[in-house]
């Protein structure tokens, strides 16, 4: 989008309200949009539905979160055993993909053995969920740019309509 120094008020005014359904349509596309994560194998999936049930724990701010979560990644396993596949990928949206990236960096414990399973829980499927929140990380920033091109278009229209010292000068 040209700066439009030449527009007139219409144009900004019909050039801002389409922008604004590009940012809505976008943001609609964002919050449904599912992220794929694999996690290798089955037993890093049982690790992960293990450690969220025995080690995380939960508040009043969170528990609806962690419920979807585990729900999404049961269900899920689940379909994958029925249909006979073996495939550990799983496709979480991106409330999902935070409250897993928030549970697995949060999760205490006790023991060496607890925390060597977990230490190489991480180590095996960090980097795919590393990849799965720059991939939101970049659809946010899309959203992001089109929200600064709208503050930019407000100034503009204040600009044009907000009288002068000029124009009061003209208008006596």
């Amino acid at each position: 989008m040209a700066k439009a120094k030449s527009s007139t008020l219409n144009e900004l005014k019909d050039l801002r309200a389409q922008l604004e359904i590009e940012v809505s349509e976008a943001q609609v596309e964002v919050s449904i949009r599912e992220y794929s994560v694999d996690l290798e194998n089955t037993q890093n999936v049982n690790a992960i539905l293990k450690q969220i049930d025995k080690s995380y724990s939960w508040n009043i701010k969170n528990a609806a979160f962690l419920i979807n979560l585990y729900d999404s990644l049961i269900d899920q396993k689940r379909i994958s055993i029925v249909a006979g596949e073996k495939t550990t990928s799983v496709s979480l949206n991106s409330l999902q993909l935070n409250t897993l990236y928030t549970v697995l960096t949060n999760i205490t414990g006790t023991g060496i053995e607890a925390a060597r399973t977990f230490t190489k829980l991480l180590t095996n499927i960090g980097s795919q969920i590393s990849d799965a929140l720059k991939e939101m990380a970049d659809d946010n920033a899309g959203i992001q740019q089109k929200h600064v091109k709208l503050a930019e278009l407000d100034i503009e229209i204040d600009n044009m309509t907000v009288p002068t010292l000029a124009t009061e000068e003209l208008a006596k």
